[in-house]
């Protein structure tokens, strides 16, 4: 069928092909007149051509313009996807730089407190020895270098400031630990719980056992006999026992240089090598060695030196 038809288009060779090429219809109906249609096959060759060439045109223009659309949507698409990682980018480099900021303010505050926690130490440690004048102990010198903080330096110096905060508060707790144990040990108080009164004070007095004068190292408190004894500050029993004039005595060191002795008891309740609480009862009042009547008689020492233990009876 298709090879009768392509003969049928196919133009003659030869001098026939020199002429028109037609084909002719003819319509026939019984009683009536044939009707002949005549088609010109060169021209309906030629607009089949035509028709082609412009099919083709339109089929190129389509497919180029949906590749082009295609490649513009993607071209969009990763336009878009850069345009959310830059987005991205930005805010987290917004979050950097206020963490960064919100780090160097949190330092600075790190940095008051603990010169504030110095102070307090320094301040704590002045106010002892403007009270206890025989503790003589000498300041540490203090400096500081300031360097101007920004965005582009804030991350090394953050580390380096966090590394010397380090350095200064692992320098600063154990001296804090040592001031406050230096408050807890220093013996101050009465060694007794009543008002008792006193019947000789540290220094020079006359002699109650005869003429001259003595020096009395300590404090005498008029309590009756039986009169509970309290340490005055935490610390380990050195001596318990008798001792000639000071009769039945007690020794505790507190350490830091200090040491109290509790003499004329008439009972002890502690043993050396006991550790001790301030407040504790660590003996009886009395009469023992040499004494004129029941009284407890205190006495401080401080690095081997007695002190005059009345500053330190007003001390709660």
């Amino acid at each position: 069928m298709l090879l009768r038809l392509r003969d049928y288009f196919r133009k003659p060779t030869g001098r026939a092909g020199q002429h028109p090429h037609y084909l002719e219809i003819v319509v026939a109906r019984t009683g009536h007149a044939a009707h002949t249609f005549r088609i010109n096959l060169d021209t309906l060759k030629q607009g089949g051509n035509v028709l082609g060439a412009v099919f083709l045109v339109w089929f190129v223009g389509t497919f180029y313009v949906a590749y082009s659309h295609i490649s513009n949507m993607e071209a969009i698409a990763r336009a878009d996807a850069q345009a959310e990682k830059i987005a991205l980018l930005e805010n987290n480099n917004e979050k950097l730089s206020e963490e960064k900021q919100n780090m160097g303010q949190h330092l600075f505050s790190l940095q008051q407190r603990v010169e504030q926690l110095a102070a307090g130490v320094h301040g704590l440690v002045s106010r002892t020895r403007a009270k206890f004048p025989v503790e003589n102990q000498e300041d540490k010198p203090q400096g500081g270098v300031a360097i101007p903080l920004d965005l582009n330096n804030v991350g090394q110096i953050v580390d380096a400031e966090f590394s010397l905060l380090d350095e200064r508060v692992t320098t600063l707790l154990p001296e804090l630990e040592t001031t406050l144990e230096r408050e807890i040990s220093r013996p101050v108080g009465m060694p007794v719980k009543i008002q008792a009164d006193v019947s000789s004070t540290y220094g020079i007095r006359s002699n109650p056992f005869g003429e001259g004068h003595e020096f009395h190292n300590g404090i005498d408190f008029v309590a009756d006999s039986g009169t509970p004894v309290l340490a005055t500050a935490p610390g380990r029993v050195v001596a318990a026992g008798y001792e000639g004039p000071n009769g039945n005595r007690v020794g505790i060191d507190h350490g830091f240089g200090y040491r109290s002795v509790y003499a004329h008891l008439s009972r002890l309740r502690v043993k050396v090598g006991d550790e001790v609480q301030k407040g504790q009862v660590i003996g009886l009042s009395g009469n023992t060695g040499r004494s004129s009547g029941p009284h407890l008689h205190y006495t401080l020492y401080y690095n081997g030196q007695t002190v005059n233990p009345e500053r330190y009876l007003k001390v709660n």
